[in-house]
C-alpha cells in the first residue's frame, strides 16, 4: 500500500511538470503577430496636377491718393489737410468717379519729434520739438481706363501730394476661370496619357477631380507714382492661372 501511495505521488509531480511546461509554452507564443490577412486586388491609377493660363485686359483700375500736412498743431494740419482732401473728391466728381467707388483707405494723425544733435540738454525744455503731420488716403476704382490719367492729373492739380499703388485688374473672373479650367483639365489628360504610354498602360476613367486650393491667380500691373502727373500709363496684359488635380484609373 505504501508503494502504491509513492507512485501515485510521483505520478502527480510529472503531471505538474507537465501543466507548468506548457504554460511556458503558451505564454512565450502569445507576443506573435497573428499572419496579415491577403488584401484583394490593389488599385491601380496615375495623378497628375493640370495647369491652365489665360490671357486677358483688364477693365478697371485702383489707386491710393491723398494728402499729408505738417504743422505746429493737430487743427492746423487736420484743416489743410480736409482742404485738400474736399478739393481731390470734387475733381474725381467732375470726372464722373462714382461715391461707392471711393473709400477712406487710410487716415492717420501722430507727432513726429525732431531728432536731437547733440543730445538734449537742459536749455532746450522739457517740451518735445517737432510737428504734427495727419494724413488722408482714398482708395479709388476707375471703370474708364482712359482716364486713369485724367484721374491723377486732376487730383494733383486739386493738392494730393501723396499717391501710390496704381494697379489693373479685371471687374469679373467668371469668365476666365472657366476658360482656365478647360485649359487646365486639358493639360492633366496630356500629361496623364503621356505617363501612361511611358508606362505601358492604358488610361482609364476619372476618379477624383480637385483644384488645387491657392492655384488661382490675377496678377496685377501696378505702378508707383509720387507727386507726378498721370503720363506714362500702360494698363498691359494680365496672366489668369488656376490648378487641376485629377486622377486616372489604369485599365
Amino acid at each position: 500500500m505504501k508503494k502504491s501511495g509513492t507512485l501515485l505521488v510521483g505520478l502527480l509531480a510529472v503531471a505538474l511538470v507537465a501543466v507548468a511546461l506548457v504554460g511556458c509554452t503558451t505564454a512565450q507564443a502569445a507576443p506573435q503577430a497573428a499572419p496579415a490577412a491577403v488584401s484583394g486586388e490593389t488599385s491601380r491609377y496615375i495623378t497628375v496636377v493640370g495647369t491652365g493660363e489665360v490671357s486677358l485686359a483688364p477693365d478697371i483700375a485702383r489707386i491710393n491718393v491723398g494728402a499729408e500736412v505738417s504743422a505746429d498743431s493737430v487743427s492746423e494740419a487736420k484743416a489743410e489737410v480736409d482742404r485738400r482732401m474736399e478739393a481731390i473728391m470734387d475733381a474725381l466728381e467732375v470726372l464722373g468717379v462714382a461715391d461707392k467707388d471711393i473709400q477712406t483707405a487710410h487716415y492717420s494723425i501722430y507727432f513726429e519729434r525732431e531728432p536731437y544733435y547733440p543730445a538734449p540738454t537742459e536749455e532746450m525744455g522739457p517740451e518735445p520739438k517737432g510737428a504734427y503731420r495727419v494724413s488722408n488716403m482714398l482708395n479709388v476704382t476707375i471703370r474708364d481706363l482712359e482716364q486713369v490719367g485724367d484721374v491723377l492729373d486732376a487730383a494733383i492739380e486739386a493738392g494730393a501730394n501723396q499717391m501710390y499703388g496704381v494697379t489693373f485688374t479685371v471687374s469679373d473672373l467668371q469668365q476666365w476661370e472657366s476658360d482656365a479650367r478647360e485649359k487646365a483639365m486639358g493639360d492633366a489628360r496630356a500629361r496623364a496619357e503621356e505617363l501612361a504610354g511611358l508606362a505601358e498602360v492604358e488610361l482609364g476613367e476619372v476618379l477624383s477631380v480637385s483644384e488645387v486650393v491657392g492655384g488661382m491667380s490675377v496678377p496685377v500691373a501696378e505702378m508707383a507714382v509720387m507727386g507726378r502727373g498721370g503720363g506714362g500709363i500702360a494698363p498691359g496684359e494680365l496672366e489668369f492661372s488656376t490648378r487641376i488635380q485629377v486622377t486616372f484609373a489604369i485599365e
